[in-house]
């Protein structure tokens, strides 16, 4: 087969299915909502856990989050060039269930 036939042919499915969109957000039945305004972490990388709570991760090298470490807990690092002293958390355990989240204080090796 020649590859303007193969894409010919895609495109006619690709096409195909676009014309069908009612079926694909009818299928799930879902809705969002808006569970927290703000969490305080910018959400770099996210995993959802099989318990129904997720990690969510950020960058610690680009100036603080908007989420305090607790108990007056601070990060010192001379190297770094943004923020030597940071009071905030860049990572957080949201549970679904109870709408409530955590900080986690994970420490990250240089």
């Amino acid at each position: 087969m020649s590859p303007t036939i193969v894409l010919s042919f895609l495109l006619s499915f690709l096409l195909y299915f676009a014309s069908q969109s009612c079926c694909f957000t009818s299928a799930a039945g879902g809705s969002w909502q808006l569970l927290q305004k703000s969490i305080g972490v910018s959400a770099m990388h996210m995993q959802l856990l099989n318990n129904d709570r997720l990690i969510l991760f950020d960058r610690t090298d680009f100036g603080s989050s908007n989420l305090s470490l607790p108990n007056g807990q601070c990060r010192n690092d001379p190297n770094d060039k943004n923020l030597q002293v940071d009071c905030t958390a860049y990572s957080v355990e949201d549970d679904v269930q109870s709408n409530t989240f955590r900080v986690l204080n994970g420490k990250i090796p240089h």
